[in-house]
């Protein structure tokens, strides 16, 4: 874990988040936290990724239980970092998890030993965002046909990225009309 303060002058603000049963828990795991818009955001290296995430489960303080949502970010040249918006129902309180993917290898350990639910979720992001999920049970695609491997939807590379930005664009009501 590191030792750190979390973002200098936002140490402030964690005080109030649930960063110290986190950082309890999560300690021997490199984890870097941040504030985010409404909870407190965990990044967690690939090495370390499921283990951190089995103990944020198990943690008797923490307990999250539910994994809300799995999604990826894409950075363009900088890579992906994959998403984990995690909620205890016992305590009632939220964690993401990022972890950053280089572009030269997108390639994670799967989260379904840890939720279940992971399995679609990651079946979506493999196919939306080109991460692969090593040991995941079920990996067949989910939305798009099953020899569309070459194109990821979500990337900002995709072929109708520009197009889908414009489509917009230009469409308007006349003011009169809400008069």
């Amino acid at each position: 874990m590191t030792t750190d303060e979390p973002n200098g002058s936002a140490a402030d603000s964690l005080d109030d988040t649930i960063w110290g049963a986190v950082d309890a828990a999560l300690a021997g795991i490199t984890a870097d936290p941040e504030r985010g818009a409404q909870d407190l955001i965990v990044f967690i290296p690939k090495g370390e990724l499921t283990r951190g995430l089995r103990v944020l489960k198990s943690s008797e303080g923490l307990s999250f239980d539910y994994l809300r949502n799995l999604t990826a970010i894409d950075w363009e040249e900088e890579g992906i970092d994959v998403v984990y918006h995690l909620y205890s129902t016992e305590h009632r309180h939220n964690l993401t998890v990022k972890c950053h993917l280089d572009n030269d290898d997108l390639t994670l350990d799967t989260a379904t030993t840890v939720w279940r639910a992971a399995g679609w979720l990651e079946r979506e992001t493999a196919e939306m965002f080109g991460v692969r999920f090593e040991g995941h049970p079920d990996p067949r695609p989910l939305l798009l046909p099953e020899d569309m491997d070459d194109t990821f939807p979500l990337r900002k590379d995709h072929p109708l990225a520009e197009i889908e930005v414009l489509q917009g664009e230009g469409i308007a009501y006349a003011e009169e009309a809400f008069e």
